[in-house]
């Protein structure tokens, strides 16, 4: 055993939980809030520092058109879920600069998926093929949340994409594809 443990064994002991241990709590509690805490409407940062909040575009409405924007009617950031979301490019001299999706997972999650295929030169995907063109990189990408969808069905969500689509003409002057 000498071989195996050159220096001899440091016996510790650890004092169980007593009767004072178990009804006492060191910490005390808040008190109760008299009034539910005030959202403000809009897209902001998780206030976490995640790998989303960089990209994040916070405000309470969007341009989606040269004198045209829309209002975000509720409290949405990077860790909402079910949602539709605008990604578009800050470059000043490119012309397809908006992406619509749509996702019923978290924002941040899918907008790691699209910081991916950026990373990876994925061209097969609108924003990969996009943020890869010549003067184009990861830092001219801003992305919000355009709705956050009431009912969580696929197939509405869907819709509500395609609403935003049509609205905002990202077919013809975006990066979304015709499937």
């Amino acid at each position: 055993m000498k071989e195996v443990f050159p220096e001899p064994p440091l016996t510790a002991f650890k004092q169980q939980k007593n009767l004072r241990d178990i009804l006492v709590r060191a910490r005390v509690p808040d008190p109760p809030r008299p009034y539910e805490k005030r959202q403000i409407k809009g897209m902001t940062k998780c206030g976490k520092a995640c790998t989303a909040c960089p990209y994040i575009k916070p405000g309470n409405k969007v341009k989606i058109a040269t004198n045209s924007y829309w209002n975000i009617n509720r409290h949405v950031n990077c860790e909402s879920f079910n949602i539709v979301c605008l990604i578009e490019c800050t470059k000043e001299t490119c012309k397809e600069s908006k992406y619509i999706g749509e996702t019923g997972r978290l924002f941040k999650f899918r907008l790691a998926e699209h910081r991916g295929y950026i990373v990876n030169k994925d061209e097969t995907q609108a924003t990969g093929l996009h943020f890869n063109l010549p003067g184009h990189n990861l830092a001219h990408m801003q992305a919000t949340i355009l709705e956050l969808v009431n009912r969580n069905s696929e197939e509405y969500r869907k819709e509500r994409e395609k609403f935003y689509i049509r609205k905002i003409n990202t077919y013809h002057r975006g990066l979304n594809k015709q499937k």
